[in-house]
Formats: C-alpha cells, sequence, structure tokens
C-alpha cells in the first residue's frame, strides 16, 4: 500500500535528523508552490538500512540541490512497491535534478 503524501518539511539537517522514522518509500525533494502543494525537483527512494530518513541525510551531505527548501514523502509497504512508485512519480513529474531515463526503478 503507498500512504498519503506527508509534508511539507523544510529540508535541513535538524529537521530530518530529529525525524524518528525509518520507513521505506518515496521522498519528493523540492519548492512549496502552495500550502501542501510541492514542486518535486528531485524524486528518490529510502529502501535500504535507514529508510527514506538516512537517503535523505546523505542527500544534505552532498548539498546537491541548492534550491531544495522542503521535501516530503509517501510511505510503501514493500521495496517493490517503493521501486514502482519511485519510477512512476519520476516519469509524470519529471523533476529537473533525476536523471534521464530513470524508469521502472532502473538507471539506464
Amino acid at each position: 500500500m503507498i500512504h498519503d503524501y506527508q509534508g511539507n518539511y523544510v529540508y535541513s539537517q535538524k529537521v530530518i535528523s530529529e525525524w524518528n522514522s525509518t520507513a521505506i518509500g518515496v521522498y519528493y525533494c523540492g519548492i512549496p508552490t502552495q500550502p501542501g502543494a510541492l514542486k518535486p525537483l528531485y524524486i528518490g527512494k529510502g529502501t535500504g538500512e535507514g529508510g527514506m530518513r538516512a537517503r535523505l541525510l546523505t542527500h544534505l551531505q552532498d548539498d546537491n540541490w541548492p534550491d531544495v527548501t522542503h521535501f516530503g514523502y509517501r510511505a510503501c509497504d514493500s521495496v517493490k512497491e517503493a521501486d514502482d512508485f519511485e519510477a512512476s512519480e519520476i516519469k509524470r513529474c519529471q523533476p529537473k535534478y533525476n536523471q534521464v531515463g530513470k524508469t521502472f526503478g532502473r538507471t539506464w
């Protein structure tokens, strides 16, 4: 099951470090466009140890996206579900920082 969207949270070391979650799923990094809405600049998934929280902390360390200010997420019940959902969301939203050709859970 893909759970309801949760967000928009400030994309910062403090906020993400204090997020007490190891949930797996798909996350959206971007800029808010209106209350409850986010323009995704990057869409990713967190399915390994530490889930989405661990992946977001890694992205913050890498500091790849200077214009990202907020994030949101949708938890998933399985890795396969997160893989498939991430691919469909990248295709649907076409965020500027995702690699071209990333579909169906693979990078070409």
